[in-house]
């Protein structure tokens, strides 16, 4: 069996097993990238994989393996920082911004001893309704896990249309510390994989209270095999009331968020600019595209002086409304089934900070909040 068809728990067991080394996997994957052009990558970065694999390789042939995914390439989307590598969240506003530091996810793969082979492809700031680049090079051969962000459903949706798995782990459970944000209460990053037990791996390495991020929490447990789950249908009764209170939400923190980029301190300087004036209308302009423009414009007006009233806190409100009910449908149910196409039902997750995982036949299950060990768990009877 070729090393890119195999799943990464199957990969692991190779690499421990001294049946190949790491760079025989590297070679491969590279091999698959490089043969298709690439296009799922903003950049792959050779030279630091082939280092790590170095590294790693020694430990493995001493005896030290430092997790069950040691030695296993990963592949990380654009807006996740990594140290020394490019950043640029799909953005020429953040074009050639190279972080001083890894995002927390970035240093628990590192000190479990995987190997970051490359940048995965994305819509600017994750706003794109496209199929993200992650979850395509899974698809493709290109690499055997990867880690996404989701904010509105864009890892789910992605996964789910290129016929492999991905968690959209509850808000809190993985640390946000160096992810390039979006909006902030619904911004999640979550694996990506050719199966279940995939995700449930690298979810298992990259979760976890960080004091860098007051918003994540510990988590405890392990995905486990799932007895007779009960399944029900997600309640789409507020449906109609999701899809605006997402955008409204979203916009809102997004507008708050990308203020920063001013062409300053962060961000594209455009050297036309011949005042202060023009470095901030400029540089925005150029840096930002026009689905980030709309989604700035749109928070701007939703936070403005007699609007906060009519659209900002009758989302919130509606939001709750949307949690309450999908809370109240998993006192009954273990997990929710819905489409992973659906937009109402992929924003009603966001909203209520449940996890999620995309299926391969095009659904999305829901389940309790902290709850990702029975949700993937309980998919292989679904």
């Amino acid at each position: 069996m070729h090393l890119t068809t195999l799943t990464a728990l199957e990969l692991a067991a190779r690499l421990h097993a001294g049946e190949v080394t790491i760079k025989q996997v590297l070679d491969a994957c590279y091999a698959e990238i490089e043969g298709g052009g690439a296009k799922n990558f903003a950049c792959l970065c050779k030279e630091h994989a082939y280092a790590r694999a170095a590294e790693v390789q020694a430990r493995l042939d001493a005896g030290e393996v430092r997790s069950t995914l040691a030695g296993v390439p990963v592949a990380a989307q654009d807006n996740i920082c990594t140290e020394g590598i490019e950043t640029a969240a799909g953005s020429e506003m953040l074009r050639g911004f190279v972080p001083p530091y890894g995002a927390a996810v970035i240093e628990k793969t590192d000190a479990a001893d995987m190997i970051l082979l490359g940048k995965t492809a994305m819509s600017e700031f994750a706003m794109g309704d496209g199929i993200s680049g992650a979850a395509m090079a899974i698809k493709a051969g290109e690499v055997p896990l990867a880690l996404g962000s989701d904010t509105g459903g864009g890892l789910r949706l992605s996964a789910a249309r290129c016929g492999v798995f991905g968690l959209r782990p509850t808000y809190g459970a993985v640390s946000r510390m160096g992810l390039v944000a979006h909006a902030s209460s619904m911004d999640q990053i979550g694996p990506i994989a050719r199966d279940a037990a995939g995700c449930a791996a690298l979810f298992d390495i990259i979760k976890g209270k960080d004091e860098r991020d007051s918003t994540s929490v510990e988590t405890y447990g392990s995905a486990s095999p799932a007895n007779n789950p009960k399944i029900g249908e997600m309640p789409l009764a507020l449906g109609e009331y999701a899809v605006p209170a997402y955008y409204i939400i979203a916009c809102a923190e997004a507008y708050s968020n990308l203020a920063r980029y001013d062409g300053i301190k962060y961000g594209h300087a455009s050297d036309k600019a011949q005042n202060l004036r023009d470095t901030y209308v400029l540089s925005r302009g150029e840096g930002f595209g026009l689905e980030v423009k709309k989604r700035v414009m749109l928070g701007n007006f939703v936070l403005g002086a007699g609007n906060y009233e009519a659209y900002y806190k009758k989302a919130m409100r509606a939001r709750r409304l949307i949690q309450q009910a999908l809370f109240a449908a998993l006192e009954e149910y273990d997990v929710l089934a819905a489409p992973a196409d659906d937009e109402a039902s992929l924003v009603m997750v966001s909203l209520a900070g449940l996890p999620a995982l995309a299926l391969p036949d095009g659904r999305q299950v829901v389940g309790r909040a902290f709850g990702e060990g029975t949700l993937l768990g309980a998919a292989g009877e679904l």
